[in-house]
């Protein structure tokens, strides 16, 4: 009996769903879903270059941390980053135009076709990006900011504790030159050693100084990247329920339904 009844209501469903006149055919549905993603992929490009500026990371950060996601080195990221992204973007252009085929989505006015896409807006962020945000995305964010000026800083350190063992070494030869002994010649290469390991010790303390305040400033970053994710993926809906629709309601109009 209750296999009858599921069987039943199934049925109704069905009937439901292929009462509903088809107004576009899949071809149209599918191509309008690839110029809607592009679309959408640009206006969140721009959103996120945006978000990446205001947080001081630089306009094209969205793209070189895909690229390093990827695998490229980061002289070598932006241009796949950039692809990456809308490759991505066209993938799920594609699947929003496989999904307004079905009767009961197919798109009649803008309130649906906008409203459609911010839902698969905020379903590739919570599918595709968060998983990719909670595992990958984090290192690659810290070794983006030790390339910039914050790492510039980390190497601007290190120059300065070579420049001072280089000088620290030079005084001890000229001591060491001008006693003319043997005596203290070994005592200013013995100091000369001690002083090495001393700035060695203080290199490292500085590095290790630096990787943690790097990994701080990425844990404060982190949720304004993520806020700022979630409204470019909303950005990225709009757009594509904006270009979507007017394709498929004049592809539905020349139909004459």
């Amino acid at each position: 009996m209750i296999w009858k009844n599921l069987f039943n209501f199934a049925l109704r469903i069905v009937r439901t769903m292929t009462m509903e006149p088809i107004l576009y055919s899949k071809k149209i549905a599918l191509g309008a879903g690839i110029v809607g993603g592009i679309a959408g992929g640009a206006v969140m490009y721009g959103v996120m270059s945006a978000v990446m500026t205001q947080i001081g990371m630089g306009a094209n950060c969205f793209a070189i941390i895909m690229g390093l996601i990827t695998g490229e080195s980061y002289e070598n990221a932006l241009g796949p980053g950039i692809t990456a992204h809308f490759l991505t973007s066209v993938a799920i252009g594609v699947a929003f135009g496989a999904v307004i085929t079905v009767p009961k989505l197919q798109i009649r006015g803008f309130g649906k076709g906008i409203g459609l896409g911010i839902a698969t807006g905020v379903i590739a962020y919570v599918v595709i990006f968060l998983p990719i945000a909670m595992t990958v995305l984090p290192p690659h964010v810290m070794d983006l900011m030790k390339m910039m000026p914050m790492g510039s800083m980390e190497g601007n350190m290190q120059g300065n504790s070579m420049s001072g063992q280089s000088s620290m070494q030079e005084n001890s030869m000229n001591q060491g030159q001008m006693s003319n002994t043997s005596k203290m010649n070994q005592q200013g290469a013995m100091t000369a050693g001690v002083m090495q390991g001393k700035g060695a010790m203080d290199e490292k303390t500085k590095m290790e100084e630096m990787d943690k305040m790097i990994t701080e400033q990425t844990q404060k970053l982190f949720p304004m990247i993520l806020a700022g994710s979630l409204v470019a993926h909303v950005a990225f809906g709009t757009a594509l329920g904006i270009v979507v629709t007017p394709i498929v309601k004049r592809a539905a109009k020349k139909s004459g339904r």
